[in-house]
């Protein structure tokens, strides 16, 4: 009786626990390195640290996402520099290359994609 309530507390723990850790890790790959890149002449983008090639929405408010695929150790390049635009209001989505966002990145849905409430889906 006591192991079978240990197992089914370990696979309640399981389930619950999945979709939080699996909400998008693929963000990781360029977590690290949003910024003003100075090998980029200083314009705002986004280093792809993983092994795997990912796409970038990237977001400002009232304006359209822009996106681009990123193979590994390569950079994603907004096209900004500093004095451009205020680096406090973006945002971002990052999925596996031949994935999207769900939801879009889109204006619609900025408060869900600037808190990481998406998840990538095959195109």
């Amino acid at each position: 009786m006591v192991l079978s309530l240990r197992l089914a507390a370990l696979v309640l723990l399981v389930f619950v626990a999945t979709p939080v850790q699996a909400a998008n890790p693929v963000e990781a790959c360029t977590h690290k390195s949003w910024g003003f890149l100075t090998f980029n002449n200083h314009q705002f983008g986004t280093v792809n640290t993983c092994p795997y090639a990912v796409t970038v929405w990237f977001m400002r408010p009232g304006r359209p996402s822009v996106h681009a695929d990123v193979l590994p150790g390569g950079y994603f390049d907004t096209g900004l520099r500093s004095g451009e635009f205020d680096d406090a209001a973006w945002s971002a989505a990052i999925c596996r290359a031949g994935h999207s966002p769900m939801p879009a990145a889109d204006q619609e849905h900025w408060d869900q994609i600037l808190n990481g409430d998406y998840r990538c889906v095959k195109n």
